[in-house]
């Protein structure tokens, strides 16, 4: 079966509810069908899940994660943070206990512990967490007062979270609500996590839901925690069809619903966003020329203007004396839909700028309905911008 990248997009953009607004309340749902919520910054997972569900706001946002606990902020893919629903921890957990890359000897080697140091960190993080929510130093203090060791007081000191992760693997840690800008920790409680390999295929399929057609590669480099070839298989485990993407075996789950219409929609992502971050560093999903404007150095990916399902520009802000300042660089001349729905405002007072186009807005905690000034940056190769003023939607 032959599949084009426009279907494709189509496709990803239903499952990611890009193409319309899941219904109000369903965070959790979509938080579980996009695979989690990337949550380097988390103000990027709030704003990923404001593109995607109606009627959200901060406050629910904040609730779910830090009173009710149904969102779980926990180191994961990749050993990067993300928000997962806790009703997904079985699964996720399950799957993370493949990862054992901490286990051997290059990595113990450059961060100068032993193996037997780092099933002790392990079990006694899990131990001083259940029921408490600690800082970093408070938690090292723990742990040294523990286990007698000084030298572990100082690793886990460290910010890159050395030992910390591979705790956060295990099930034994995540995030508690901070105290000030100080971080805190705690225990994610009892989980009763799916077996590896049963996790892992589990893992895989829901993969393939939401970000299929995709090729073992993409979820190799999603998940990165296999081979290629590991994930060749892995992938073949499951109920799939192979297709053909523009000339690369990809795949779907078997029976996927393939759209029955164009999807047409137009969003501004936040960095980090799953879709940008799902996205096979091939193209398909943005124009090759612009890969290092959306995918930039230290792993920093870029904020995106997504036209139908491609990244056509990128976008960043600023806070200007209490008003928030955004500017939209698209990669080339946009239809005037695009302009008029960015981010769903109407066109007011074309103005002609020799730079780029921007909007500002009272900085407040709400995201609906704010009034704003949106400066459309032309190309770096065509004329004037335009400024409007738009309500954010």
């Amino acid at each position: 079966m032959k599949v084009g990248w426009e279907e494709a997009r189509a496709l990803r953009l239903e499952r990611h509810h890009l193409h319309r607004r899941a219904p109000r309340g369903s965070e959790l749902r979509v938080a579980g069908r996009i695979c989690g919520l990337h949550a380097q910054l988390l103000s990027s997972a709030a704003l990923s899940l404001w593109a995607r569900v109606e009627g959200t706001s901060l406050e629910a946002f904040h609730r779910a994660l830090w009173r009710e606990r149904t969102l779980v902020k926990i180191w994961a893919m990749r050993g990067t943070l993300h928000l997962l629903p806790a009703r997904d921890l079985p699964v996720y957990l399950g799957a993370l206990g493949t990862y054992r890359h901490y286990l051997t000897q290059g990595w113990v080697k450059y961060f100068g512990v032993t193996r037997k140091e780092i099933e002790l960190v392990i079990e006694t993080v899990g131990e001083v967490l259940h029921g408490r929510a600690l800082t970093r130093d408070q938690l090292a203090d723990a742990i040294v007062e523990r286990t007698s060791s000084k030298k572990l007081g100082v690793v886990l000191r460290q910010g890159w979270g050395v030992l910390l992760k591979p705790a956060a693997y295990r099930g034994q840690l995540c995030f508690a609500e901070g105290e000030g800008a100080r971080v805190r920790f705690t225990h994610p409680g009892p989980v009763r996590q799916l077996a590896p390999p049963k996790a892992l295929a589990e893992l895989a399929r829901r993969y393939l839901g939401a970000y299929g057609p995709a090729t073992r590669d993409d979820f190799a480099l999603w998940w990165r925690g296999t081979s290629r070839a590991q994930s060749q298989r892995l992938i073949e485990s499951l109920e799939v069809t192979s297709v053909d993407l523009e000339g690369t075996r990809a795949y779907l789950l078997a029976g996927a619903v393939r759209p029955a219409a164009e999807a047409r929609s137009v969003r501004l992502l936040p960095a980090f966003d799953p879709y940008v971050v799902g996205a096979p560093r091939s193209g398909g999903l943005f124009p090759a020329a612009h890969k290092g404007r959306i995918f930039r150095p230290q792993g920093w990916i870029s904020p995106a203007l997504l036209v139908d399902g491609h990244v056509e520009g990128v976008w960043r802000h600023e806070r200007k004396k209490g008003r928030l300042e955004v500017r939209i660089e698209p990669f080339a001349r946009q239809q005037p839909r695009v302009r008029a729905s960015s981010p769903g405002c109407a066109l007011e007072r074309p103005r002609k700028q020799s730079g780029s186009q921007s909007f500002s807005a009272p900085a407040s905690t709400s995201w609906r309905g704010a009034r704003a000034w949106v400066l459309f940056q032309a190309p770096r190769d065509i004329g004037a911008s335009r400024l409007r003023r738009c309500a954010l939607p």
